[in-house]
């Protein structure tokens, strides 16, 4: 998307760096494959009016060869540098000989500057770094390093890694990937905040009851990916990056400026500030077989027979500071489960002396931020049913409404949105932080969540289990209500705009009454 509205300079060179044995021919060959499954300009034309920049465009054919001509390939003739601590000399010569004569080619130009993005283990990143600071390094422009998760599996280990790196790159040249902070709804987060007078007043402990925080999957763990999946497990892969940096960017305090680094210092406050998570708080689960789909212990058993890996994790945690002592925030991410969806929903506490207490249609008001399937930001709130009675009923006001009535008219021209990781590149290109994770950042996650991944690698937490395409495992629905979460229901468009699973834990609660 990025290519296609000119974002990018336009002396960009996509080198791919790797093991597997790829041609410049069959590499692009594999990336035309995969960018060509969206819908396309019919007659090879682009749409007259400009684009918005909050949008990328569909390729035409003549614009996917256009960015394919800026890619190259280059198969790796050594492992990731071999022996700890040796670099061979032979190490990165190629891409070194490659990047060497693409600055070559522009000795006009008035910077060189070099973008490395690691998918790889992160077991390997002491290495590659010592490799391409030695061999691989501009000296005419900035060198910036994009660290795709999981960023260690502990305290320890992410400690070692942070560490060992830093005596090749400094923070500022770090660049940690979390794609939901690219979000455009997250992004509206720290606007609905903070520039709007009503919203400062009520978030706080006074208020606010409870927070969700969901991020629902309904497929299975892959074949290609089941090893990695099982090496991390739910609470590693979705819980320590996703959930935890979108709970720092809900509780956090306004900070001083916009600028990076007060923003990042407001959320490693909120880090810090989470209570030890007790035993009582926490459900993990593995699905079992349906829906004509293999248990996940029949996935793994091959490699990983009687596997402690959850595939689902919900969680309590707590603040403890001024704005939300007694305030739970409420986890839930999984695999396997009975949709796609991922949102933080906002609770608020019932009003004091409530003269419609009790009454049909009433409910807490909500601030609803969801991110997928589709992206809207909403409140639920009651009003009166329209009639000559005082009927009360549950219904929302759309916040984003003229924005998601835009996507709708640009994907209907073949325009699709922008997705979170374009945002993350352009950052990445001018040098801006924000949307990255810090060193202490990432620690303080680690932190909260090291000492109940011991419990679970101990045996100490029990596993449950949920059938494949299930909401998951009644435990977790307990632990839910546990919390003082009211269920409410808002129809829009005949889609429940409310959680599916409140409906559902209240029928299950009526049938067991």
């Amino acid at each position: 998307g990025l290519h296609y509205q000119g974002f990018l300079p336009p002396m960009t060179l996509i080198i791919g760096y790797g093991r597997t044995p790829y041609t410049d021919i069959s590499f692009r060959e594999m990336l035309r494959k995969s960018m060509s499954s969206g819908p396309q300009y019919p007659h090879d034309q682009m749409p007259q009016s400009p684009p918005s920049p909050n949008f990328c465009l569909t390729a035409s054919k003549s614009h996917l060869e256009s960015f394919l001509r800026t890619i190259v390939y280059i198969q790796s003739t050594n492992n990731y540098g071999g022996i700890e601590g040796v670099v061979p000399e032979t190490a990165f010569r190629c891409l070194l000989t490659r990047l060497d004569q693409h600055r070559d080619e522009y000795p006009d130009a008035k910077a060189h500057n070099r973008i490395f993005y690691f998918a790889l283990p992160f077991t390997v990143w002491p290495h590659v770094c010592k490799l391409i600071k030695l061999k691989c390094m501009s000296d005419s422009g900035f060198n910036r390093l994009v660290l795709e998760k999981p960023f260690g599996r502990d305290t320890v280990s992410a400690m070692a890694v942070s560490e060992s790196m830093k005596g090749e790159f400094t923070e500022d040249q770090l660049y940690r990937v979390d794609r939901y902070l690219g979000k455009e709804i997250i992004e509206n987060l720290l606007v609905m905040r903070f520039a709007n007078r009503f919203f400062s007043p009520i978030w706080n402990r006074e208020n606010i009851k409870n927070v969700q925080i969901i991020v629902k999957e309904p497929i299975e763990v892959s074949s290609q990916e089941s090893q990695y999946f099982d090496s991390q497990g739910i609470i590693r892969d979705v819980v320590q990056n996703h959930l935890l940096q979108l709970m720092a960017l809900i509780a956090m305090d306004k900070p001083a400026t916009l600028s990076q680094e007060d923003i990042r210092d407001e959320k490693l406050k909120v880090l810090r500030c989470i209570q030890e998570i007790r035993q009582e708080d926490i459900v993990i689960a593995q699905y079992t077989e349906g829906h004509g789909k293999k248990s996940y212990q029949e996935q793994v058993e091959s490699f990983a027979p009687g596997s402690c890996t959850p595939t689902f994790c919900m969680m309590v945690l707590r603040i403890n500071n001024e704005r939300w002592d007694g305030v739970p925030f409420i986890l839930k991410a999984g695999k396997g489960l009975n949709e796609r969806r991922s949102e933080v929903r906002i609770q608020l506490r019932d009003v004091p002396g409530d003269l419609f207490a009790g009454e049909k249609g009433q409910g807490p008001n909500e601030f609803v931020l969801r991110m997928q399937p589709e992206e809207e930001l909403y409140m639920k709130m009651t009003i009166k049913k329209p009639g000559l009675g005082m009927h009360i009923v549950a219904s929302e006001m759309q916040l984003t409404d003229h924005w998601r009535q835009t996507q709708i008219a640009k994907s209907n021209a073949g325009i699709s949105p922008r997705r979170a990781y374009e945002r993350l590149i352009m950052d990445i290109i001018h040098g801006y932080q924000s949307h990255f994770v810090r060193h202490d950042e990432l620690i303080a996650a680690w932190k909260v969540l090291t000492p109940i991944l011991e419990k679970i690698e101990l045996g100490v937490i029990p596993m449950d289990s949920y059938p494949f395409k299930s909401r998951g495992p009644g435990a977790a629905e307990r632990l839910r209500q546990s919390t003082g979460h009211v269920a409410s229901i808002v129809p829009k468009d005949q889609v429940p705009l409310g959680s599916r699973d409140d409906l559902s834990s209240l029928m299950e609660g009526l049938i067991n009454i």
